[in-house]
């Protein structure tokens, strides 16, 4: 019986958590979507706590290590040997790889989930960054084909490892904790959310814009409120003042702005879900592009999206929001969707057409077929 083994394990970053959910999806799709004789396997971590599932054609084990050795242990090809023969699919580039005789059997791919480790290293600090790409180098000296969200993504890899990198757009879906729960009403009360808000998960800084927002709330006062989630985007690691104390890059909201601006820890991944489902827009003003989760999430609660054109952004949001390059024009496009109950209503019809191009079930057929094809 031919199965699909998933390495669940995330690389540890800021999106661990989302990737570990989105992992469920894939692997309850994976065995739903499984052809005649196949089956998939789903592997994580010594300690964690291994999800349930009602398929029979998936089986969950525990890797022999807890998630804090294996960043250091897979860098050896040696900790791939168990994995010998074996079609294997890794959600993040931490994976255990080696080289390989042509004809042993062997199937590896590898889903590189963005580019900030070498768009934005600083993000990630230097030794995150570091780790990420050595994790890629890998799977673009050992995989059979690495995967990624979009093709801005792939075009990125290849300018870094050669255009003749294997890479294969590999679209994604919302994590089901990303999509509205059945008490979203009740989550939303809970969390204190306004009736009507943009949401964003932009951070402070130089990469993250969020002052973007900050200025367009100053420059139109009829704007509506603004939700941050918080924790969905990389904050840099905080850098020592020269003669003081540690400085955050973290901004907190602006005293001018308080009423208008709510910032929310989600307390689980649901929260998100929650937040996403009432938003009438999201806010992206970021230069740089994430795996995407959250903009799928906003795509199929039927939220458009204002970005800054990020190539990969900008490649799954596609038509079902706009973009503006600067700050006076990206508080010039918040203006007038807020102002236009018509085209906002005409971007949220269209977000809803968009997120149909997004779901578990497709992304698991082309997993069976990319290593049908191998």
């Amino acid at each position: 019986m031919t199965a699909i083994t998933l390495i669940a394990e995330p690389f540890p970053d800021w999106e661990a958590e989302q990737h570990s959910a989105a992992s469920r999806d894939l692997a309850a799709a994976v065995a739903a979507t499984a052809p005649r004789t196949c089956s998939a396997r789903y592997l994580i971590s010594k300690g964690a706590e291994l999800p349930t599932f009602t398929s029979p054609l998936l089986r969950t084990e525990h890797l022999p290590m807890p998630a804090k050795s294996l960043p250091l242990v897979w860098r050896a090809g040696s900790a791939a040997r168990p994995l010998d023969g074996e079609f294997v699919h890794a959600i993040t580039p931490l994976a255990p790889l080696r080289a390989r005789e042509e004809d042993d059997g062997s199937q590896t791919s590898v889903l590189v989930p963005h580019s900030i480790a070498w768009d934005a290293p600083e993000l990630l600090g230097k030794n995150l960054a570091k780790l990420y790409r050595t994790y890629v180098r890998r799977a673009a000296k050992y995989a059979d084909v690495i995967l990624t969200p979009t093709q801005a993504t792939a075009e990125a890899l290849q300018a870094h490892y050669g255009a003749d990198l294997p890479v294969q757009v590999f679209p994604l879906a919302p994590p089901t904790e990303f999509l509205a729960p059945a008490d979203a009403a009740e989550q939303s009360l809970a969390l204190g959310l306004p009736e009507r808000y943009a949401a964003t998960t932009a951070v402070a800084g130089e990469h993250g814009r969020l002052e973007w927002i900050f200025d367009a709330l100053r420059a139109d006062p009829s704007l509506p409120p603004v939700v941050i989630i918080e924790g969905l985007d990389p904050v840099p690691p905080a850098q020592p003042k020269r003669g003081g104390p540690e400085q955050s890059t973290a901004a907190g909201v602006p005293e001018d702005l308080q009423g208008r601006v709510l910032s929310v820890k989600p307390r689980t991944l649901s929260d998100v879900g929650t937040i996403l489902s009432g938003a009438d827009l999201l806010l992206q003003p970021q230069a740089y592009a994430t795996t995407g989760y959250t903009l799928l999430g906003a795509l199929a609660a039927n939220a458009p999206v204002l970005h800054a054109g990020h190539a990969a952004t900008a490649e799954l949001v596609f038509d079902a929001g706009t973009a503006a390059e600067d700050a006076a024009g990206f508080a010039a496009e918040f203006s007038r969707i807020a102002r236009e109950p018509d085209e906002l209503e005409r971007l949220r019809v269209i977000a809803r057409d968009r997120s149909r191009s997004f779901g578990w079930r497709n992304t698991a057929w082309q997993l069976w077929e990319t290593h049908a094809d191998i």
